[in-house]
């Protein structure tokens, strides 16, 4: 009898299942976005499997985990998801600024 999935492991196969990685992989493709692991941009079964490898990685645990544009998140409220990221800034008050 197999074991029935966590919480979790249920979140992870429903990110999974709802994330479009047709678009992204398009978007990679337009781009000429390669992972350097691979000198070549990734297949949508490629980008499935790091973003599985990303999500797991988080183990129900708040925090965050990124690789090659895709990045995991799980939040202390237990809100799992998963993004593309093509640009980001930010700027965090409470962290120390660099001395100028």
């Amino acid at each position: 009898m197999a074991a029935q999935k966590t919480r979790f492991e249920r979140q992870v196969e429903e990110v999974l299942a709802t994330f479009d990685f047709e678009r992204v992989h398009h978007v990679m493709e337009s781009l000429s976005w390669t992972w350097a692991n691979l000198d070549r941009v990734p297949t949508r079964a490629e980008l499935m499997a790091e973003a599985r490898r990303l999500l797991a990685e988080l183990d129900g645990k708040p925090g965050v985990h990124g690789s090659g544009g895709l990045r995991a998140s799980y939040k202390d409220d237990g809100t799992l998801s998963l993004k593309f990221i093509l640009c980001e800034s930010w700027s965090d008050l409470n962290e120390d600024s660099p001395t100028r």
